[in-house]
């Protein structure tokens, strides 16, 4: 038993973003289906509220609910999704910025399907769980960056995503309005506000890239910081930025000679041609693609 925990613990840790995220919402769905056998109104302490005014008090939901699912086939439909869009995502960008896109796809479908509900009945002001906001984000996202990508679909054969992404948007547009028409909210049991929210910010996320300004920088700078508070202790912070402080003072204005400054010039180009072949241009910062733009004159 301990090689088989031993061995789904190397698949996890060298596996990528995609396969991370599908076993911590593996295990979610595990974890509360054990806890709703003694506690059966559990999930709703890790569900988004329907309303603002509850979500004061349930701050946390707001992440929780991303990673928990209704049912097998709700937690299986999104993972399946996942899979298939995320690994055309990673085909451009990298596991930073797709975590930040699911995470920031799954929080817009949150506050646009709260935001809404504010302007509907009570009745139809009702709690949320599922991944399928964030899972949304990352296919739309995918779709409007490479619209003419194509896959291969069982009996049917090649089809570009645009098309797929189309479908789904179609649908959640059907299946709202239907659920608007009913006595009450969320009549098929499915939140497409929510799924609306994360595909509007997947497509906000590819028509940014496509002008060369990644929307998903600040929110791994953030996510950067808060990890570091955790894998390094104050003192090393401390004396990392002293000795930073140190280098800077000490190498204020080097004198090299004309060969050192072409072999610099040399690597640094080199990691930068490095960096697009494994993340993609939209990837470098602004410094590097003006370095890039300036050897091209040069």
């Amino acid at each position: 038993m301990s090689k088989v925990f031993n061995d789904i613990n190397n698949i996890y840790k060298k596996g990528s973003v995609i396969t991370k995220l599908v076993f911590v919402n593996v295990v979610a769905f595990v974890v509360m289906m054990l806890l709703t056998l003694f506690i059966p109104s559990a999930e709703n302490y890790f569900s988004v509220p329907g309303t603002f005014a509850e979500l004061i008090y349930q701050p946390w939901t707001i992440i929780t609910y991303m990673f928990l699912h209704g049912g097998f086939w709700h937690l299986a439909m999104n993972m399946l999704w996942l899979f298939w869009f995320g690994q055309i995502f990673l085909q451009y960008f990298n596991n930073k910025q797709f975590f930040a896109v699911f995470l920031m796809g799954g929080f817009a479908g949150a506050f646009l399907h709260l935001g809404i509900n504010q302007f509907l009945p009570p009745s139809y002001q009702i709690g949320i769980i599922g991944s399928s906001a964030a899972v949304m984000s990352i296919v739309f996202a995918a779709a409007a960056y490479r619209p003419e990508f194509k896959i291969h679909l069982i009996f049917i054969g090649p089809v570009k995503i645009k098309y797929l992404a189309m479908i789904a948007f179609a649908f959640d547009i059907m299946g709202l309005l239907s659920n608007l028409n009913s006595t009450v909210g969320m009549g098929d049991g499915v939140a497409h506000i929510a799924h609306i929210g994360g595909a509007l910010y997947g497509l906000w996320f590819a028509y940014n890239m496509k002008k060369a300004k990644d929307i998903t920088r600040s929110v791994n700078n953030f996510l950067d910081s808060v990890v570091s508070l955790f894998t390094s202790s104050k003192h090393d912070r401390n004396r990392s930025k002293m000795s930073a402080k140190r280098n800077v003072n000490r190498f204020e204005k080097p004198k090299r000679d004309k060969k050192t400054i072409n072999e610099d010039t040399q690597n640094e180009l080199n990691r930068i041609l490095d960096k697009i072949s494994k993340s993609g241009y939209p990837s470098l910062t602004r410094a590097e693609k003006e370095f890039l733009f300036k050897q091209k004159k040069d």
